[in-house]
């Protein structure tokens, strides 16, 4: 708390909203990390943009604010060892956005920005390591090899910032796997109790099991009809026609062959006559 007495409340407001912001929507390539002792001591992750000797590098820069920001410019400070001329060997940082050209309307993403970009394009005329600036003034790919060789010795940790950022994109595919391993298991599950009860099964009876109950009743029916009216047992079997059923057409035809026979008898009788 000693850190942020001298600053004044709206200062502090104004970072505390910036960052909100940052965590929100963070630039490409840069991840702020905050300082919950200090909320003026900021910190983020930058990683080496493509095309330079730092690319596949992760950078980690701290920004300090003073009681007399925003007319003031923060200091900034490499943590991670880079060789870069703009950069001292203690890992401080020169460029002119955070000296003569400083505006107080400048945020904390301006500042992050202006240093990813002075990796992409480093300034050796106002060098704070002579080495880097000299050798970059020379050979351009002396200063790339040796560049590329920091970069695979000190910014080689990839912090879970990025990581995380990054997980967020295969979570719809891990989510989608488990319902597809859920549904799958319950679809076992089922399978599995229909396996495990064969005699429920065997006590549902099928189709043909129920017209094996029917058939006899209609048989024990038609065996009555051919008793009573003592008609063959194969019209009982033979199928009814729609008007008729098959044990009563027997006997309506025996009836009518007496009745012929009598009608035969009658005329005769009355020929004789």
């Amino acid at each position: 708390m000693s850190a942020t007495e001298n600053i004044s409340p709206s200062v502090i407001k104004r970072i505390t909203k910036e960052l909100d912001a940052l965590r929100t929507h963070p630039p490409e390539g840069i991840r702020v990390v905050m300082n919950e002792l200090n909320i003026c001591d900021v910190q983020a992750w930058i990683s080496g943009p493509e095309g330079t000797p730092y690319e596949g590098g992760f950078f980690k820069v701290k920004v300090v604010f003073g009681a007399d920001f925003p007319t003031v410019p923060p200091k900034c400070n490499f943590i991670t060892k880079i060789f870069h001329p703009n950069v001292s060997k203690t890992g401080e940082v020169c460029v002119d956005t955070l000296k003569r050209d400083w505006n107080k309307d400048y945020g904390i993403e301006h500042i992050l920005l202006t240093i990813k970009c002075l990796l992409i394009v480093p300034n050796p005329e106002s060098a704070l390591n002579d080495d880097a600036g000299k050798l970059l003034l020379d050979s351009y790919e002396d200063y790339a090899k040796r560049a590329q060789m920091m970069t695979s010795i000190h910014a080689q940790y990839k912090p879970t910032v990025f990581s995380a950022n990054n997980n967020i994109s295969i979570t719809p595919t891990s989510t989608s796997s488990t319902p597809s391993v859920s549904t799958s298991s319950t679809s076992q599950k089922i399978i599995t109790s229909q396996v495990k009860s064969p005699a429920s099964i065997n006590t549902i009876t099928p189709a043909s099991a129920y017209t094996s109950l029917v058939t006899p009743l209609a048989v024990s029916k038609s065996k009555n009809e051919t008793e009573s009216f003592s008609g063959p047992k194969k019209n009982s079997v033979s199928a009814p026609s729609e008007n008729s059923s098959p044990s009563v057409t027997p006997k309506k035809r025996a009836g009518d062959k007496k009745l012929d026979k009598k009608q035969v008898d009658k005329k005769r009788s009355l020929k004789r006559l």
